[in-house]
């Protein structure tokens, strides 16, 4: 993952000066594998932090669970697990087992690089949610949309910036799964309609990639979300379309006053 200041320059009222909301070090997710391809059928792909010389009990390590080490050194160690009928589930129970610090779902086929960006996600979101403070309570992600929300977990599609290699970024959706009680806490208030966002998550993204490169349209909605945006860190946040979902429902649904 890197970091980069990126301007977004939002197009004023007729006759104003030009808004812009500065982001300072955005988070970029880099489409990148580095390690052994994992097996094509569904699983997960987890980082396990070194827990020193292997435990006691059973004889096994913090790694034993695992169907396959993709890679290891002192620092820890990246492992695939082939998951069961319910892959949401297994991957939740996943995160409690001892050094696990991110999680991702590798779906059937998907993608390696993708799942190696929805990793990285994972990782940043367990760090900023710590403070930085470790140990950081790890998250799940997924590259692709989890069919099956059990045991009252729900689905959060984070808005981030992705690149590979050379390429300029582009805007992406990598899913989380959680509880509904860890969202709303992450949230600071209760869910707001998560199938309308779901539904609109197409638009969203061209929302967010308008908002970065300065090419929302002059609007009287827009004006109120040039505001929200402002010195803000990232250039549009599921965060901040869930607090602010009214006006959302106005820009998607192209109903802003023209200005």
């Amino acid at each position: 993952m890197t970091t980069r200041v990126q301007p977004s320059g939002v197009t004023a009222q007729r006759g104003g000066s030009p808004a812009t909301a500065v982001q300072s070090a955005e988070p970029c997710f880099t489409l990148v594998w580095r390690w052994p391809c994992p097996p094509t059928m569904a699983g997960l792909v987890a980082v396990v932090g070194s827990s020193g010389p292997p435990a006691e009990l059973d004889g096994e390590d913090s790694t034993s669970w695992a169907d396959q080490v993709l890679a290891q050194d002192d620092r820890g160690s990246v492992v695939w697990a082939r998951t069961a009928a319910q892959a949401e589930r297994y991957g939740r129970a996943t995160l409690e087992r001892p050094g696990v610090r991110a999680v991702s779902l590798a779906p059937a086929a998907a993608d390696p690089p993708r799942i190696g960006a929805a990793l990285q996600v994972a990782s940043y979101l367990a760090r900023v949610r710590s403070g930085g403070l470790a140990p950081a309570r790890p998250c799940l992600t997924s590259p692709d949309r989890p069919p099956a929300t059990p045991d009252d977990l729900v689905r959060i599609p984070h808005l981030v910036t992705v690149r590979a290699a050379d390429e300029a970024g582009t805007d992406a959706v990598v899913w989380e799964l959680t509880t509904r009680r860890e969202a709303r806490r992450w949230l600071g208030m209760p869910l707001p309609d998560l199938e309308f966002v779901e539904a609109h998550l197409p638009d969203l993204l061209a929302l967010r990639g308008a908002a970065r490169t300065g090419q929302l349209p002059a609007t009287a909605a827009v004006q109120r979300l040039a505001g929200l945006l402002h010195g803000r860190p990232l250039p549009l946040s599921i965060q901040l379309v869930y607090r602010h979902l009214d006006l959302f429902r106005v820009l998607l649904g192209g109903r802003g006053e023209q200005t």
